[in-house]
Parts: C-alpha cells; sequence; structure tokens
C-alpha cells in the first residue's frame, strides 16, 4: 500500500540538492540513478552499502514520517491540506548547516534556530495526523529494533514516531548506520561529505521554505517527490490555517432542500471554497437528488472500517456523508451537508462549531413538491407527510430559519448572503 512522508527538501535548482543527490547517487524528483562520485581508499560497493537507505529515502529532512492514509482519505484531501498549511508557514533560513556525526551515522545539522525549526515540525505532526493510518504491528516491531526509551515508547504510541516532540532533531541522513566501520574510512567519509556540501553552504544558506510530500508505492520502493509546496514568505508569523465553516441543512422532505441548494450551487463566485457534500444513501440514483447509492451491505461496511464522518437513518434509508469533509474543513474550505432534523443533537457534539439552517415551507407546498418529485407514493408519500410536521426547531437551538414557500430565488439570494464570508 502506498506510503505517504512529509519532509523538507530543497528545492530541484538548489546547490544543497544538487549536492545531496549526487552524494547519493539518486534523485528523487527526477527518479534518475547514478554512480556515486568515488571516495578514495572507499570501494565503490562499500560506499554503496553504507549509503543504500538513505539513498532510497533521497535527500529529506523530515517533519512527519511515512503513513499510509486511513480509511476514507485520499490523496487529492492530503494535497488540499498541505496547500492550505504552506499557504500560512514562513520560511526558516539555516545559518549554518554542517556535515555532524548524528547517533551512529552522518548528516547535515544546523546548529540553529531550534525552536523554530521544532514548532515547525510539531505543527506538521499534529496538523496532519488526522489522515494518518496506525502502523502495523509490522511497523511497530521495526521502529522498536532501535532499542527506544520509555519516552521513545510513548511517543511512537501516540504518533506513530519515536523521535518528535522534545525527541525531534532537524537533519538530511547521509548514510546508513557506520557502527563496525574502521576510523581510516570513517574519516574519509565524513572528510568526503564535508567537501561535497561545503560549495552548497558556500553559495546560499539553507532554507526552509517549502514542504514536499514523497511517495513510496509499494513496500521497499524508492521515495519520489510527489509535490512540493512553497512557503509565503510574505507571512509575519507562523500559525495554521483557519478551519472551514460547516453547514448543516435541515428540514422535511419537500421544503426544496436539493433545489435550493442546487440553485445556490450554480451561483457561486467562481473562487469560493466550497464544498457541497456528497451523501451515500441506501436508495437508488434518482434524478431528484445526486448522491452516492449502495445498497445496506455495503453501507454498513463503510461505516464498519470508519469512513463516514457523519451517519444517521430516516425513512427507512441510512445516510452517510464522507470522511473526506473533515479534511476539506481543516483546509479551510467550507462545507455544505444535507442532512436531517434528527441528527442535530449527534452533530453538536461531533461538530460543536456547525451552523445549522433549518429550511422550511408551508403544509400545502410541502405536498405538492413531494407529489411532483414522485419519489414515494400512497403509504410512503403518507409516512413522508406525517414526519414533514413532527419536528420543529427548539427556541433554544441556534439555527438560522430559512423559508422557501415562496419563489426559489428569494431563498436562494438569502443563503447566498449567509454563506457569504466576511472581508
Amino acid at each position: 500500500m502506498t506510503r505517504y512522508a512529509l519532509y523538507f527538501a530543497p528545492a530541484a535548482d538548489s546547490p544543497w540538492w544538487d549536492a545531496g543527490c549526487s552524494w547519493l547517487g539518486r534523485n528523487p524528483a527526477s527518479g534518475a540513478e547514478f554512480a556515486q562520485r568515488r571516495i578514495p581508499g572507499i570501494p565503490d560497493l562499500t560506499l554503496a552499502k553504507l549509503t543504500s537507505d538513505a539513498r532510497r529515502y533521497g535527500l529529506h529532512a523530515t517533519l512527519k514520517p511515512p503513513f499510509r492514509l486511513t480509511d476514507g482519505f485520499g490523496e487529492e484531501h492530503l494535497e488540499a491540506m498541505a496547500q492550505a498549511f504552506c499557504s500560512v508557514q514562513k520560511p526558516i533560513r539555516l545559518e549554518d548547516t554542517r556535515v555532524r556525526p548524528l547517533a551512529n551515522f552522518l548528516a547535515l545539522c544546523p546548529t540553529g534556530p531550534d525552536d523554530e525549526i521544532g514548532a515547525l515540525a510539531m505543527r506538521c505532526m499534529t496538523y496532519f495526523d488526522m489522515l494518518r493510518a496506525a502502523p502495523t504491528a509490522a511497523e511497530l516491531v521495526k521502529r522498536r529494533r532501535a532499542a527506544l526509551t520509555a519516552r521513545q515508547e510513548s511517543l511512537l504510541q501516540r504518533w506513530g514516531y519515536p523521535y518528535t516532540e522534545e525527541e525531534f532533531r532537524f537533519h538530511m541522513t547521509l548514510t546508513d548506520s557506520l557502527s563496525g566501520v574502521d576510523a581510516d574510512a570513517l574519516h574519509a567519509i565524513r572528510k568526503a561529505a564535508e567537501e561535497r556540501f561545503a560549495s552548497a553552504q558556500a553559495a546560499a544558506p539553507l532554507v526552509i521554505d517549502a514542504l514536499s510530500i514523497f511517495r513510496e508505492d509499494r513496500p521497499g520502493a524508492a521515495f519520489s517527490v510527489w509535490r512540493r509546496f512553497p512557503f509565503d514568505a510574505a507571512r509575519q508569523s507562523a500559525a495554521l490555517p483557519a478551519p472551514g465553516r460547516l453547514f448543516f441543512f435541515v428540514g422535511p422532505s419537500g421544503a426544496g432542500k436539493d433545489t435550493l441548494l442546487q440553485w445556490v450551487r450554480k451561483r457561486m463566485p467562481a473562487d469560493a471554497d466550497i464544498v457541497f457534500a456528497q451523501r451515500t444513501i441506501t436508495r437508488p440514483a434518482h434524478p431528484s437528488e445526486s448522491h452516492e447509492a449502495t445498497d445496506a451491505a455495503t453501507f454498513w461496511q463503510h461505516a464498519a472500517a470508519g469512513r463516514f464522518a457523519m451517519i444517521w437513518q430516516a425513512n427507512d434509508l441510512c445516510y452517510g456523508v464522507r470522511r473526506g469533509i473533515e479534511a476539506d474543513l481543516k483546509a479551510g474550505r467550507d462545507v455544505i451537508v444535507n442532512g436531517s432534523r434528527e441528527y442535530v443533537p449527534q452533530l453538536r457534539q461531533l461538530f460543536p462549531e456547525a451552523q445549522v439552517i433549518w429550511v422550511d415551507a408551508d403544509e400545502q407546498k410541502i405536498r405538492e413538491r413531494l407529489e411532483a418529485r414522485q419519489r414515494e407514493t400512497g403509504a410512503a408519500l403518507l409516512r413522508r407527510l406525517e414526519r414533514a410536521v413532527q419536528f420543529t426547531p427548539a427556541d433554544e437551538l441556534p439555527v438560522i430559519r430559512l423559508d422557501n414557500t415562496g419563489p426559489l430565488e428569494v431563498a436562494g439570494h438569502r443563503l447566498l448572503e449567509i454563506l457569504k464570508r466576511l472581508p
């Protein structure tokens, strides 16, 4: 299964990138592999062996280690969140980055600013964590081979990675373990690495100016650069993006929620960052509504796998809204959900900031609309009509009331005003 990693990697036209690719013998942006430059006294095969794992990952500094996407999220959600995250980050200039020993390997390590770098890494770790699937048993076993401390074990359990929070050390790995390598060979490798990166340091200081998403397409495959998102140099302070707003539309069948939302959707400004969530319903497709049709067995399989952010039942049907809306909200997008009145109490627990919009119409208009759409007849239609008057918003419930009895454009223009973002 595909894994993704959130790394800092220098730009493709940077002398740091050129030096790193030359040192490791691989360019993860282009996929090109080439012979490493020879080091006097070090056999080529020995050098290749001592850098094999570093070469597979490519030149990078870890901000969030490799992870699989959990059920309910896709690459589009990772990409949207990365775009939003990077739009509010400012570059961090590293004045002095040198080749240094770290544990039992060599790495590029800066002398500071440690607080800024650590804060960026922690923001990255926490912001994207909702997308991360829990590590497998095999992955945990592999991590524990390093003889973790009690604190590192605790971090592994929390984040799937033992070297975060106060254990984090920003570095760009240049070799695998050098344990067992004799002193002369160690000296030769370190001297060669220092010479290789000296020209990059002389050309320009290293700047953490972007987030790169690396991707491993199958277990054991080489990681490649999938997307790179530059930081916003104009930002005065680093932060997390403001979340989007969730609008939850409720009202009786026949109140015209679908038609109203379709009218508004066609008239939203081109730059409006709004997601109209598609519902999954255990009902066949119908021209009166755009939804993901499924059967009950498949629906509950999705639910058991955790693919829904919301689930409710009404009119002998099951309704679900996929988890992707959670990533949309985190990326700052407004989300519109066509929901259920009965689900509002649960909505308040899961999404306390959600705005409920209660769409209604008079009883005669509701009957006319239900009969016109020809989705139910006979007893099923009567049940719909009875249910339409069963629920009214409690006086203490903070909702926006929207009357859709009259011309569609009247309610439509009011809804456009509600959805408009303040400058």
